[in-house]
């Protein structure tokens, strides 16, 4: 690392301040023929200083400026500019992200890995965003933000530790950061909408329940899909808003309906791993349900095998009191994951529900049909319901008939719908 005379350094990492890193920025990028600048912090440092405490902290913060600043042959400039954040001026020997980002990878990664055998009671993950300063970059400020889009990716992505910052990138963040306020609001002023999504009897060819779909109206009046919002509210932990709230309207509309004479009828409603592990969420939605009136057998609660992946005692000890109380419990997206059959051979379930990309892969082949019908063969044996999503043909139907599915959900049959056109399309006589 460079040496500078007459900075003020940090009294931990004994790193120059932010301010002087600054001052001494252009300088040193202009002596540099590919300079990369690199913010980096430690994932839950705040878990690591409750568990070890604030001096072992530091330590670690020490510890941190040694292996990426001072013992790092690239590094020609460095600060600690708060917490656990540090950043890096680095020289690369070719305009090469992969390259750099490779190099990166190994410094992270070895850190990591002299940080747990030393402290055995973490695990400890490093974000890491970097971007080439190019000779168009003139402003301080924008540079930093670019390195903070792509730590902020890079602490959302777990298959690697290294985020190289894009155009692309910041519009995505941008427009994440969009969603968030609007989500509020849309909730403050009632534009979460239900939308219901028939599922059908081959048999019979008839409405046999339904699955409810989040919707929002933006202050335009268009209507966004969950694509567009559910991925954000999963990662920001917002996303229990949006279940409660779509818990509410299920029972809302289903009062409705009981009161103009409708028979009720099986609605599905996603629980995410959130949801589960939040206190008093499920107290609130079983308190809901029963003050409506509304009888649990009508109210089957989806989940996907991503709910499993921490906690499983607890979590599969609250779908057996789901499942005491009445409600029914589906499975959903079955085939699109590594451990669905591991999963469901843990998790009291009523109704399993096969992926479409599983299924048309599996109707391909005549093998793949047989695996498909024995799977679904087996499922039923154990007292499961099968039911198969996106089909969207009537060729598709009848194959997965002839595998021995009778239930189905799909385009086939109908798009999903609001609660008013869906009342009137299918329970008015």
């Amino acid at each position: 690392m460079v040496q500078l005379s007459g900075v003020r350094r940090d009294s931990i990492t004994h790193l120059p301040i932010l301010e002087d890193f600054r001052k001494n920025f252009f300088i040193t990028v202009g002596r540099l023929r590919y300079p990369v600048i690199v913010g980096i912090n430690i994932k839950n440092f705040k878990y690591f200083n409750q568990i070890y405490g604030f001096e072992s902290g530091n330590l670690l913060l020490r510890r941190m400026a040694d292996h990426f600043c001072f013992l790092n042959p690239d590094c020609r400039l460095a600060s600690r500019i708060f917490g656990d954040h540090i950043l890096v001026l680095m020289e690369a020997y070719a305009p090469d992200e992969i390259g750099i980002q490779e190099e990166l990878e190994i410094i992270c990664r070895d850190f990591c890995r002299e940080a747990d055998q030393e402290f055995t009671q973490t695990h400890i993950h490093i974000s890491c965003g970097a971007h080439f300063v190019c000779k168009h970059d003139r402003q301080f400020d924008v540079i930093l933000d670019r390195v903070r889009y792509a730590q902020k990716e890079s602490r959302d992505e777990y298959k690697s530790s290294v985020v190289f910052y894009s155009k692309q990138l910041e519009e995505k963040i941008l427009c994440e950061a969009r969603v968030l306020p609007m989500f509020e609001q849309a909730l403050e002023d009632g534009r979460i909408l239900l939308y219901l999504q028939p599922k059908f009897s081959v048999d019979e060819q008839k409405l046999i329940g339904a699955e409810a779909l989040a919707r929002i109206r933006d202050r335009e009046g268009d209507i966004l899909a969950p694509s567009y919002f559910v991925p954000l509210l999963e990662k920001s932990g917002m996303v229990s808003e949006l279940d409660r709230r779509m818990v509410h309207l299920i029972v809302d509309a289903m009062q409705d309906w009981m009161k103009q004479g409708i028979g009720l009828f099986t609605v599905s409603v996603n629980l995410s791993r959130l949801d589960f592990m939040q206190e008093g969420f499920l107290d609130e939605i079983i308190a809901y349900i029963q003050q409506a009136g509304v009888p649990e057998r009508f109210i089957e609660f989806e989940l996907t095998e991503t709910v499993f992946c921490e906690n499983l005692d607890r979590i599969v000890s609250q779908i057996k009191r789901l499942r005491a109380l009445g409600f029914r419990i589906s499975m959903d997206d079955f085939g699109s994951g590594f451990n669905s059959l591991d999963v469901i051979g843990l998790v009291p379930a009523d109704v399993i529900k096969f992926d479409r990309s599983f299924v048309l892969h599996s109707l391909r082949s005549k093998t793949g049909q047989e695996v498909m019908r024995s799977l679904m063969e087996m499922f039923q044996r154990i007292d499961f319901e099968v039911l198969c999503e996106g089909i969207e043909t009537r060729d598709e139907e009848q194959l997965v008939r002839a595998c021995g599915c009778n239930q189905v959900q799909g385009y086939l049959h109908d798009r999903p719908l609001s609660v008013q056109a869906f009342t009137e399309k299918y329970l008015y006589p």
